[in-house]
């Protein structure tokens, strides 16, 4: 019990220590390229485009008559997305149950409401917030960015524009007017597709932003544009904001991926995930704990013999059903469970426990420590646990 749950909780921690340090390299790496939000955000503007097509034609699409084509598309596209949403959000229940049995329940139309109803509920939510909240899920309802903003490293490689290059912002026939002229012109033409691109509709060029989730479209977007004008790549790259002011100081720009912080938390991880693989490797398929009775704590009977009464706990972790034989040592007392004669082993279903309730009776100078010891059908699980028995 103890080593899952060190593992569960290990697992958590070592999530969120993951996610700092891959915030600490690369900013919001996680969000741009990683996080469900934004790959099913990304499967549906896919499903998107490929049935209403590109970007300009669903533009034109907005406020025009409706056609047979065009409710079609509507039709087909919204009949994908619940598709989708269903065969990945609604199957989120089979985590919380037994999935096998649950298909089967579905198949056959034998379930409760309660599994149909959570179907529903995940399906819609994938298909609410995918189809139509999309980044404003990023922005307004994932704590992440306030949280990444409390933790912003300048050290760390995010998209961010390159201002010393860039600024005075021109057109490139008057940028090329300025250089015949000796004057200073910035690569940067102020065409906007940096912004145009941004699925959260902010310009990088303003500076860091809390809702940039560092997926690099603006950085494709500008390194095109600089392609066609034949200038260098990287205005719009992902560069510490360190560089950026080593590049106002006209310093060279310096790697520092490697520093304490770095190393710290690669460490931490490295360590959470030692810790984890060993509970993994050390935990046990089956636990026996004991509780004395407190009130009494002992009776002393007719014929001069004390009884100490206990509430003996079986719980069988395992995927398959065991039997266990429970015995005592340390002590000569006579033991009785309480329903079931002659002591015969004990049934435990797969994940799963049963409570018994033991007596002990002995004479009264036999109190002592005393074992309490349940050992499997294959004698390969011996579990033991350690009480007291007492004469008051």
């Amino acid at each position: 019990m103890a080593a899952g749950s060190l593992s569960g909780h290990g697992l958590l921690v070592l999530a969120w220590t993951i996610l700092i340090l891959t915030n600490a390299l690369a900013g919001r790496l996680w969000c741009g390229f990683a996080c469900p939000q934004t790959v099913w955000t990304d499967l549906f503007l896919l499903v998107e485009r490929l049935i209403e097509g590109d970007r300009r034609k669903r533009l034109k699409n907005i406020g025009a008559s409706l056609t047979t084509k065009r409710a079609v598309q509507i039709v087909a596209k919204h009949a994908t997305w619940l598709l989708i949403s269903l065969a990945t959000g609604g199957t989120l229940i089979f985590y919380f149950t037994d999935a096998p049995a649950l298909l089967l329940g579905i198949a056959a139309g034998d379930v409760s409401a309660n599994a149909p109803t959570w179907i529903v509920v995940f399906t819609g939510t994938t298909y609410g917030l995918a189809g139509f909240a999309r980044e404003q899920v990023c922005t307004f309802m994932c704590p992440w960015p306030r949280l990444q903003g409390a933790i912003w490293d300048p050290e760390a490689y995010t998209v961010n524009y390159r201002d010393y290059r860039g600024e005075q912002r021109t057109s490139a026939k008057k940028a090329v007017e300025l250089r015949l002229q000796g004057k200073s012109a910035g690569d940067c033409v102020d065409c906007g597709q940096c912004a145009a691109v941004c699925p959260n509709g902010i310009d990088i060029r303003e500076g860091p932003n809390f809702a940039c989730i560092n997926c690099g479209l603006c950085v494709d977007a500008c390194d095109g544009v600089m392609l066609k004008l034949g200038r260098q790549r990287g205005l719009i790259d992902y560069e510490s904001w360190k560089n950026i002011e080593r590049g106002h100081r006209n310093e060279a720009p310096v790697n520092r991926l490697v520093r304490p912080k770095t190393i710290g938390l690669t460490a931490a991880c490295l360590a959470l995930a030692g810790t984890i693989t060993v509970a993994f490797a050390t935990k046990t398929t089956a636990t026996l704990s004991v509780q004395h009775d407190r009130d009494p704590v002992a009776v002393r009977l007719s014929d001069g013999l004390l009884r100490n009464a206990y509430t003996v706990k079986l719980l069988n972790k395992s995927s398959s059903p065991h039997s266990y034989t429970l015995s005592i040592t340390d002590v000569d007392a006579r033991m009785a469970v309480i329903g079931n004669d002659g002591v015969a082993p004990i049934e435990v279903a797969p994940d799963s426990s049963e409570s018994l309730r033991v007596t002990l009776t002995a004479p009264a100078l036999a109190q002592g420590d005393v074992v309490f010891t349940a050992r499997d059908e294959t004698g390969a699980t011996v579990l033991a646990a350690r009480d007291r028995f007492v004469d008051r």
